[in-house]
């Protein structure tokens, strides 16, 4: 009688450990299952569709191009001087055929081989050029500040103004910009002009020596 206990109490106690060992299997299958759905999210995939990412690159290439600059290129780059329309407005980099450069001067201005066109020049950091608006006036049209006070329609100075500065970090270098003046008809006579440039000073504006070609530069002294 107590052995037959005894073997029922062994047989009991192993038919327990298989049913344990049976539950841990389970466990086991379960936590590998979680763990595989978890890695298939990560991945970007998911049922009924997909999650895409790009890469730094792929951004850059459908990132939009800076838009070009008044007088400007499509790539936003000024043309050469040499090579842009001459018509009010438009602005290059360097000097026009026929115009000397300056080391000493920040800005002077010449006629155009276009009547009522002038070309107005700026030296100074190619990466923040300085332009001209592309309209000049005929004196300031009243009181004004700096060193253009006192200059009125009345004397027949023409007044050059310059377009406003952008904020960021410039170059040190030191090369010309051109842009395209527009002048009133009255003021492009053969004679020698004064010339107001904005609040740096003015100039004497000689006229051309032939038709069809620039006239000599007037640059403003340092």
């Amino acid at each position: 009688m107590r052995i037959e206990r005894t073997n029922r109490s062994g047989a009991a106690a192993r038919t327990l450990t298989r049913a344990g060992a049976s539950a841990l299997g389970i466990g086991v299958i379960a936590v590998l299952a979680l763990a595989g759905c978890a890695q298939a999210d990560t991945s970007g995939s998911q049922t009924g569709g997909s999650v895409s990412t790009s890469s730094p690159e792929e951004s850059d290439m459908t990132s939009p191009s800076p838009s070009a600059s008044d007088g400007g290129s499509e790539d936003g780059k000024l043309p050469e001087a040499a090579d842009m329309e001459l018509a009010a407005g438009n602005s290059g980099r360097g000097l026009p055929p026929g115009l000397e450069g300056s080391t000493d001067s920040t800005v002077g201005v010449a006629w155009s081989p276009e009547p009522g066109l002038l070309y107005v020049v700026t030296n100074g950091s190619s990466s923040c050029p300085t332009f001209a608006e592309p309209q000049a006036t005929i004196g300031s049209g009243g009181e004004s500040s700096g060193k253009s006070d006192g200059v009125a329609a009345a004397d027949g100075v023409l007044t050059v103004t310059f377009v406003p500065a952008e904020d960021g970090i410039c170059t040190m270098d030191f090369v010309p910009t051109t842009t395209v003046v527009e002048v009133p008809a009255e003021s492009d006579t053969g004679q020698p002009v004064p010339v107001q440039l904005d609040d740096k000073g003015k100039v004497e504006l000689q006229p051309r020596s032939a038709d069809g070609e620039p006239g000599p530069v007037a640059w403003l002294d340092s």
